[in-house]
């Protein structure tokens, strides 16, 4: 073999060796997330999971699913899941409700025990392995560590109930509810009748406000 050979050969033999590297940290990386995940969503799984009549998997990748869009909102710094993401799941208030808790809590509860996994996951899958459950995750990009924020409670979402009562208790319109809000009245409508939810801000407004005295 010729010297020219010989550095090709070690060149191609230490390429080898940084894949092999770089697999084998990646796999060990996508079970140590992937039982992290598990981890945070396990005191929440007997809510989402029937295994009754065998391994529930459709229960498992509902609240795994769940804990990933919990997982790389941690992971990007945000606090909490964007309301317009809840706004366009086809639930009704009270689901959205649901869904917005269990996912902010799971959202505290990453950047709490596993701050320094900081690795987003793009996919997750609950599969059945020798007649139990194990969840599978792919693994998305790393970010930079982030602050932990301010998990200053929020104001709670009114039912449209609620939000009905709270307008009839002020004597208002919805004409004269939505000019107080600087909001228009084809929005407090879909709020009485659970077609929307208000934003943070505007849930701030409904709870503080007081008609003006004429």
């Amino acid at each position: 073999m010729s010297h020219k050979q010989a550095k090709a050969a070690k060149r191609k033999a230490k390429l080898k060796a940084r894949k092999f590297h770089a697999e084998q940290h990646r796999l060990y990386q996508s079970g140590r997330i992937a039982d992290a995940l598990m981890d945070l969503c396990a005191d929440v799984l007997p809510e989402y999971v029937d295994d009754s009549r065998g391994i529930d998997l459709v229960g498992r990748n509902i609240l795994w699913r769940m804990g990933m869009v919990a997982w790389n909102i941690a992971v990007t710094g945000r606090r909490e899941i964007d309301e317009s993401s809840i706004n366009t799941m086809k639930l009704d208030v009270e689901s959205r409700k649901m869904v917005r808790d269990e996912v902010n809590a799971l959202v505290r509860l990453k950047y709490r025990k596993y701050p320094e996994l900081r690795t987003s996951i793009s996919n997750v899958s609950a599969v059945n392995v020798a007649g139990g459950a194990k969840l599978k995750v792919s693994l998305g990009d790393t970010f930079p560590a982030m602050p932990i924020p301010d998990f200053t409670d929020k104001p709670e979402l009114l039912t449209p109930e609620q939000l009905l009562a709270k307008r009839k208790a002020l004597g208002l319109s919805q004409v004269k509810f939505a000019a107080a809000l600087g909001v228009s009245v084809k929005k407090v409508s879909a709020w009485e009748h659970g077609k929307a939810a208000p934003t943070e801000a505007e849930l701030e407004k409904i709870n503080s406000f007081t008609p003006e005295k004429e």
